[in-house]
């Protein structure tokens, strides 16, 4: 038995709806999910088949970060995130935002003589469009073969895509988490080390990668995603070893998208690299939880 803390619905950049995951999700008997939609609190009922956690993935800027490596990205995983919380209240204000990025990136895009306009990104369904549904625009019209080439030639960061507007100091929402008795994690962790090809460097893992950590540990984080659909076990372990060092929670999820990412599979992650995350890691969020 194990649980997957990070999946995305249509509410964001996901292909299915809440209910469907949910019902998958009950089908291949995970204990506990969190449906952790970009910006978005997506709410849904409880289920006595499944425990279901709250929770939003947020984008956030750090300088440091940003100075430094134009190409690295940082998430937050929010969870226990209540509806009209400061949190939930300022996540409107972020998406707010996006959509004046969103524009700012289809006018680079049409600068570098790419069909692309507005009306096509407002066709998508999603409360939350971004950079995969303009991805799947770019691929559907012929410009890339994949979503994936689409954010390695023009959206990833660093590219002529890329533009972060919308992005709150990391400080700011890790302080507002805190206010909204919320627990934060540093999602997929080897984003704060990307390099210009949109990937992970080898041996990213090291003494750089460690000082960062350190200091979101001093911002005020509570855990990193050790498990997740593109990290070996070897990966994990060395996650996890800094997590405990740190004193730190860990969570993990296997980031499932839907159709935009078909080869990520729910509560198991790619197929030649499985994972499975342990109920303990829940056990110990709902007991740090439990003492805010």
């Amino acid at each position: 038995m194990s649980i997957d803390l990070h999946l995305h619905s249509e509410n964001s950049d996901g292909t299915e709806s809440p209910e469907s995951i949910i019902e998958r999700a009950i089908e291949i008997q995970l204990e506990a999910i969190s449906i952790t939609d970009h910006e978005y609190l997506t709410k849904v009922p409880s289920n006595h088949d499944i425990e279901i956690i709250k929770g939003v993935e947020v984008s956030v800027s750090w300088e440091k970060l940003d100075k430094s490596n134009p190409y690295a990205g940082i998430h937050l995983l929010l969870y226990f995130v209540e509806e009209k919380s400061p949190i939930d209240s300022f996540l409107e204000n972020i998406r707010a935002l996006k959509n004046t990025r969103n524009m700012e990136i289809i006018e680079n895009l049409q600068n570098e003589g790419l069909e692309i306009n507005q009306s096509e990104l407002d066709s998508f369904k999603t409360k939350v469009p971004g950079r995969p549904h303009i991805a799947s625009i770019l691929k559907d019209k012929g410009h890339v073969s994949s979503i994936n080439e689409a954010f390695v030639k023009y959206l990833g960061n660093g590219k002529i895509g890329d533009s972060r507007s919308h992005q709150p100091d990391i400080k700011k929402v890790i302080d507002l988490s805190k206010e909204s008795r919320c627990l934060v994690f540093l999602a997929h962790p080897h984003t704060l080390m990307s390099n210009d090809k949109y990937s992970k460097k080898q041996n990213w893992v090291n003494e750089s990668f460690y000082g960062l950590i350190e200091e979101l540990t001093g911002f005020g984080i509570n855990g990193l995603e050790t498990t997740y659909s593109s990290y070996s076990k070897n990966i994990s372990s060395q996650i996890s070893e800094i997590s405990n060092k740190l004193n730190l929670l860990e969570c993990g999820g296997s980031d499932y998208h839907g159709d935009i990412k078909p080869n990520i599979n729910l509560g198991f992650g790619y197929e030649n690299t499985p994972i499975k995350v342990p109920y303990k890691f829940l056990n110990d969020m709902k007991e740090k939880h439990g003492q805010l």
